[in-house]
């Protein structure tokens, strides 16, 4: 390289090592362990590098990103990663990345990123379709823990009496206190406590048998605080329990919600996206009632990290909660496009709506709906495995993607045993839970490589390791 640009033949020359780059990952990556063993020399190399004084070339740059950072990297894409919420990416999801990096649009004003500003309104609508929300809005965020913020940031200003600008949580009153349930993700308390509500004004709400939130005790927790002078305003719903996949009864909740003027968040980063599948479509469709919904399309959508999402039902409360003019921001109206800093906490942003647009664009809806319902079914396939297995133990209805199950006859650090040499032995990167207090394994089907082939060798390799431990 000569300075900080390439020239036309370097360019071409990058965009080739990057397709072999793309292609011989794909090839190798089922053949990896899927947790690394680390290389510690290399470890340690990058840690002591010194900033450097001359340049190095693409081909060696490649080199070293194919030696040496993929054999020292934990494999998301690998078919048996199946720890967390996290999705294995789209084929053209990176090509996309690079072209956005390319134009390097600031998603915040329409004066920087006119074609883009109409690419994530396009985005935004589409999702809304899909929860048939009329006339609502929304913004692409970093991820569903930056959605859950924003969404509780509208909620906590949309309350009557209205919090001040100025004087915010400090302007005295009665405390403002929101609702959720026991399994809901830990984000809603950071969130709680980065806005200004404070811990002690989050209400876990106990769950069923199937590990929804209790209508029952939420009716009884909103009519004690308001008892006691406390003022309830929000209540969190959760499409999608991270732990178990458990989805909120969210008709119930929207019906309840609206009868006692609380402002409803959906959650529905984990399982939202689900929706495309006709099988929970009706128990998730109902999420579009709510007041703000939050979606992760690096999840169920299969983007690449980050690409997360919050909807809003009424599109002008929203925009209120995020506007501060200022002259060095102004810009000309322009009917057909936003100003996305007024609509959101961040002002540079960027162009995280084309891998999704292209996504879904070159995929195509029907190649969505058979990708989740792939994953539903290997999520099926496990617990009956788990199930038909006399020394394995299901823990949670498989509702979604997750999979919580354990060894009857290990305690719960022989349990963890079982996780670790799974990933010691590279075999499978399974997640680690707490279910009614009790340790299990948790597998998360997000990855499309995975098949049942590969859920039969976790299985059985979970019985050969337990019996071993016994």
């Amino acid at each position: 390289m000569n300075g900080l640009l390439l020239d036309s033949d370097e360019l071409r020359a990058a965009g080739r090592h990057l397709g072999e780059f793309l292609a011989a990952y794909q090839e190798g990556i089922a053949s990896r362990p899927v947790f690394p063993v680390l290389d510690r020399a290399v470890i340690r190399r990058l840690l002591d590098e010194p900033l450097p004084a001359e340049g190095r070339s693409i081909e060696e740059l490649f080199a070293e990103l194919g030696a040496d950072i993929i054999a020292n990297s934990t494999q998301i894409a690998h078919p048996r990663f199946l720890a967390y919420v996290l999705a294995s990416s789209t084929g053209v999801a990176p090509f996309a990345e690079a072209a956005a990096a390319a134009l390097n649009q600031n998603c915040n004003l329409w004066t920087l990123s006119p074609a883009a500003n109409a690419i994530e309104q396009k985005v935004i609508s589409w999702f809304s379709e899909l929860f048939a929300i009329q006339g609502g809005g929304g913004i692409i965020t970093s991820g569903g823990s930056m959605a859950n913020l924003s969404a509780l940031v509208a909620a906590r200003d949309s309350r009557e009496p209205v919090v001040s600008r100025s004087e915010g949580l400090q302007g005295g009153g009665a405390p403002i206190v929101l609702y959720t349930s026991e399994e809901a993700h830990n984000s809603i308390d950071k969130a709680a406590a980065l806005v200004g509500l404070g811990l002690n004004n989050v209400v876990r709400i106990p769950t069923d048998d199937r590990f929804r939130i209790r209508l029952d005790l939420l009716r009884e927790a909103v009519a004690a605080d308001r008892s006691a002078g406390r003022v309830s305003f929000c209540v969190v719903a959760t499409a999608g329990t991270i732990t178990t996949g458990a989805i909120d009864p969210l008709e119930e909740l929207v019906a309840y919600c609206g009868e006692e003027r609380l402002w409803l968040h959906v959650d529905g980063a984990y399982g939202a996206f689900a929706v495309f599948s006709s099988r929970v479509r009706d128990q998730l469709v109902a999420a579009g009632q709510a007041d703000s919904l939050t979606l992760d399309p690096h999840k169920l959508l299969f983007m690449p990290l980050e690409a997360g999402c919050v909807l809003f039902r009424d599109p002008e409360s929203w925009q209120d909660v995020f506007s501060f003019p200022s002259t060095y921001l102004s810009m000309p109206e322009e009917p057909d496009l936003l100003h996305y800093a007024e609509y959101g906490p961040q002002l540079s942003r960027g162009f995280k709506a084309l891998k999704i647009w292209w996504s879904l664009r070159a995929c195509g809806i029907n190649a969505y709906t058979t990708a989740i319902d792939g994953v539903l079914d290997l999520a099926a396939y496990m617990g009956e495995l788990v199930e038909a297995q006399p020394t394995l133990e299901l823990l949670a209805p498989v509702t979604l993607t997750a999979v919580c199950f354990r060894v009857r006859n290990l305690d719960d650090a022989h349990n963890a045993e079982v996780l670790r040499v799974l990933l010691r032995d590279g075999l499978a990167f399974l997640g680690r839970a707490r279910v009614g207090g009790r340790v299990c394994l948790r597998a998360c089907f997000t990855n499309l490589r995975t098949t049942r082939a590969d859920v039969d060798a976790i299985v059985e390799e979970v019985s050969r390791t337990a019996a071993g431990l016994e």
